[in-house]
């Protein structure tokens, strides 16, 4: 969640073209929250694209770009210099907003209402109003746009008890937004499904999510013939990202249902986009938390 404190921190960033910074309490959020930057170390490393989305979040949420001396500023001047301006739409723009929708075949089923929504559609909501009330069994967190959109052109196999689930976008720096979908997951109740990139950085996104059951992927069979295809290995997401969670993917326990997955990125030294799967009509499965 975009608050002064991270704010602050970003217009620092920003004001200095700064490429990095050490990790602490706030600078650790802008990976955990926005997804900026790459942890290496004790050292958060920002490339343009991450300054050029976090300009774009500051504007977007009503922030200056530019820090300023708040402690010696009337109360309408901080408004119009640095801390979101209400009347520019950063006190409301997007807040509390997540985009959900339902399985294909399946109703939207929120606050007590069933919904029947067309392919291709999905409800922007404030989560604060439906989180005590959502009607499904599990929570599908989706991390690229794409994907979500088109869901209904993926065959999914799920077990039963995850078979009505919610299908919940990721979020970018204006729809669905990360900080959003964030809060939304800490507070719902239902276990959650990760449907990531199965890459480095796809991996870390799964294992921080809340009551996380298990990814979403190819069969392992489809997925090691992507994984160690010349044609459609992607060396370069791994060589990329690895780096900045080295250190999680290695402390993944065996049990986790993240640890099969590793291991086959870790084999081929490849990952995979889940555009992929969405071309190729591939159906995914379950790779759920294996027993003690």
């Amino acid at each position: 969640m975009l608050d002064q404190t991270l704010a602050q921190l970003m217009q620092r960033i920003l004001e200095r073209e700064a490429i990095s910074t050490p990790v602490g309490t706030t600078s650790r959020r802008l990976q955990d929250d926005l997804g900026l930057g790459r942890i290496q170390g004790k050292t958060l490393y920002l490339s343009d694209r991450d300054r050029r989305e976090m300009r774009e979040i500051l504007q977007a949420r009503g922030y200056s770009t530019t820090s300023a001396p708040l402690n010696e500023m009337s109360r309408s001047a901080r408004l119009v210099s640095s801390t979101p301006n209400e009347k520019a739409g950063g006190g409301a723009l997007k807040t509390g907003r997540v985009s959900i929708k339902a399985l294909p075949g399946k109703t939207l089923n929120i606050s007590g209402e069933t919904l029947c929504l067309p392919d291709g559609c999905h409800v922007d909501a404030d989560w604060r109003r439906i989180v005590n009330s959502i009607g499904h069994d599990s929570i599908i967190l989706v991390e690229n746009y794409e994907v979500f959109d088109q869901i209904h052109l993926i065959p999914i196999d799920l077990p039963r008890s995850y078979s009505n689930a919610l299908v919940l976008y990721r979020g970018d720096k204006t729809e669905s937004r990360l900080d959003n979908v964030s809060a939304f997951l800490r507070e719902v109740g239902q276990p959650v499904i990760a449907f990531t990139d199965i890459d480095p950085k796809g991996l870390h996104i799964a294992g921080t999510c809340p009551r996380l059951v298990g990814v979403l992927a190819p069969s392992a069979d489809a997925l090691e013939d992507v994984l160690k295809s010349a044609t459609t290995a992607r060396h370069d997401l791994y060589k990329t990202q690895l780096p900045g969670v080295a250190g999680y993917l290695r402390s993944i326990s065996d049990s986790s249902p993240l640890f099969d997955l590793w291991a086959l990125l870790q084999k081929h030294r490849a990952g995979a986009v889940q555009e992929r799967w969405l071309a190729q009509s591939t159906c995914c499965i379950l790779w759920s938390e294996k027993p003690n």
